[in-house]
C-alpha cells in the first residue's frame, strides 16, 4: 500500500518557498487505512487562553530547531514530541506544496512545509498536554462531503471575518492553513486516484 500511495506523489514538484524563506515549521499528514477509505490524523490544539490558536485543529508538527538536520527531521521530532507516533522516513509517501504564513490576511516572513506519511502500524498516541489536547483520526470522504463545509466567523484586528471551514464535530471547525493544506492534499489525491 504505502508503494501504491507513493506513486500517487512520484513527479511531484512542490513549490519550495525555502529560496525566499528561512524560517519555517513543518507538519505531518499521518494516513492509514485502505486507499478508497483512507483516513488522516489530526490534533486540537491546547487551551491556552493568551494563546491564539488556543483549541485549534491542525497537523502534528512545530517549528524547524537549530539541530534538525532537514525539514523531514523537524516533521518526525514534532510529531514524536506532540503525539508520541514515532514515524520513520520510509512511512513518508510525499511532499505537498510550502504554504506561506499569514495573519489577518497580511503574508509573514515564515512558511509551512507539509509532509505526507502513510502508516500500517498501530502505535499509541501520548500527547503533550502542554501543547495538544487531542489526536484524532476522519475518513477523507468525511472531509469531502459537502454534508460538513461550513464557515467559521471571528473577529480579528476590528473585522468581523467569515472564512471557509469543515465540521469535525469538535467547537472549532477545522479551518486557515489546516483548511488550505488539507485541501491541498485532497484535490492531488483526487487528481491521482483513478
Amino acid at each position: 500500500m504505502n508503494k501504491e500511495l507513493s506513486k500517487l506523489f512520484t513527479d511531484l514538484s512542490p513549490l519550495d518557498l525555502s529560496l525566499t524563506l528561512n524560517n519555517y515549521a513543518c507538519v505531518s499528514l499521518i494516513l492509514r487505512g485502505p486507499l478508497d477509505d483512507l483516513q488522516i490524523g489530526f490534533i486540537q490544539r491546547a487551551i491556552h487562553p493568551e494563546d491564539r490558536w488556543s483549541g485549534q485543529i491542525a497537523f502534528p508538527g512545530g517549528k524547524k530547531e537549530d539541530w534538525d538536520t532537514s525539514a523531514l527531521a523537524t516533521a518526525l521530532r514534532e510529531t514524536q514530541e506532540e503525539v508520541g507516533i514515532i514515524l520513520t522516513p520510509d512511512e513518508m509517501i510525499g511532499r505537498l506544496d510550502d504554504i506561506q504564513a499569514r495573519k489577518a490576511g497580511t503574508l509573514l516572513e515564515f512558511f509551512i512545509r507539509p509532509f505526507v506519511f502513510y502508516t500500517e502500524r498501530e502505535f499509541e498516541v501520548r500527547l503533550d498536554h502542554n501543547e495538544v489536547a487531542d489526536f484524532f483520526w476522519v475518513p477523507l470522504k468525511h472531509l469531502e462531503s459537502p454534508d460538513y463545509t461550513t464557515t467559521y466567523e471571528f473577529m480579528r484586528e476590528q473585522l468581523q471575518l467569515r472564512l471557509p471551514a469543515i465540521s469535525l464535530g469538535k467547537d472549532i471547525p477545522l479551518w486557515g492553513l489546516s483548511y488550505m493544506i488539507t485541501q491541498n492534499l485532497l484535490k492531488h489525491l483526487n487528481s491521482r486516484i483513478p
